[in-house]
C-alpha cells in the first residue's frame, strides 16, 4: 500500500481495515508495521495511530549520504568480485532506467522500480550481505521518497548507463566518481555538500 501509492508519507495507516481484510487479528499486523518502523517507512506513535514516514529536506539529505557511502563500496567490490554476466545484467537494468517515459505515472513507477534493481544488483554483485542488508533498507526509504518527490529525477546529469560502462570496463576511479556525483546530485548534496565529492578513491 505504501510502495504502489495508495498510502502517502503523512497518511495514517488503517490498522483496524488491514486486519479486518486480510481476515487476520490485529497482532500480526502491529508485528508488521513494526517492522516497517525499524526500516523507517512507518512512524509509530504508541496508543494513537501510525502514519508512512514523512521525508523532509534533512532526511533526504541524510539519506543521500549514506546512499553515497554504500554505494561507492558496493561499486568496488562488485569490480573485484563481479563477473561479466554479472556485469551484462547490471547493462540491461541500466538500460531500462533511461527507457521509461516520465510524464507517466505508470512509467514512473516502472522507473523508480528498476532504479532500484539497479542500485540493489550492485550490492548483490559486490557478495557482501552486510552492505545489502543496508542497502536493501536504505532504497526501500528511497522507493517510498521517489514516489512522492520524483521531479528531480530526469534531471540527473550522471545516466545509470554511464555508471554501468565504468564498471564493466572495470575503471574503478571513474566508476565511483560517477555513482557518487550521480547520488549527490539526486540528493542535491553538491551544494551543502561539497567535500562529499573531493577524493572519491576514499570512499
Amino acid at each position: 500500500m505504501i510502495l504502489n501509492m495508495e498510502l502517502k508519507p503523512g497518511d495514517r495507516i488503517p490498522e483496524v481495515e488491514i486486519a479486518k481484510d486480510l481476515g487476520i487479528s490485529r497482532t500480526p499486523v502491529r508485528s508488521a508495521l513494526k517492522q516497517l518502523e525499524s526500516e523507517g517507512l512507518v512512524t509509530i506513535y504508541p496508543n494513537r495511530f501510525v502514519k508512512v514516514t514523512t521525508f523532509d529536506d534533512e532526511m533526504i539529505q541524510d539519506l543521500g549520504i549514506m546512499r553515497i557511502a554504500v554505494d561507492c563500496m558496493a561499486v568496488r567490490l562488485a569490480i573485484f568480485r563481479g563477473s561479466n554476466e554479472d556485469f551484462r545484467q547490471l547493462s540491461i537494468l541500466a538500460d531500462k532506467c533511461s527507457e521509461s517515459d516520465f510524464s507517466d505515472g505508470k512509467e514512473r513507477m516502472e522507473h523508480i522500480k528498476n532504479d532500484y534493481l539497479f542500485h540493489l544488483q550492485l550490492s548483490i554483485i559486490a557478495k557482501n550481505p552486510v552492505l545489502e542488508k543496508y542497502q536493501l533498507q536504505f532504497l526501500r526509504q528511497m522507493e517510498v521518497m521517489l514516489s512522492h518527490r520524483y521531479a528531480d529525477v530526469i534531471a540527473n546529469k550522471i545516466t545509470h548507463r554511464m555508471i554501468a560502462d565504468a564498471i564493466e570496463a572495470r575503471d574503478e576511479e571513474l566508476a565511483v566518481k560517477l555513482t557518487a556525483t550521480h547520488l549527490a546530485e539526486f540528493y542535491h548534496l553538491k551544494e551543502n555538500f561539497p567535500f562529499l565529492l573531493k577524493n572519491t578513491h576514499l570512499l
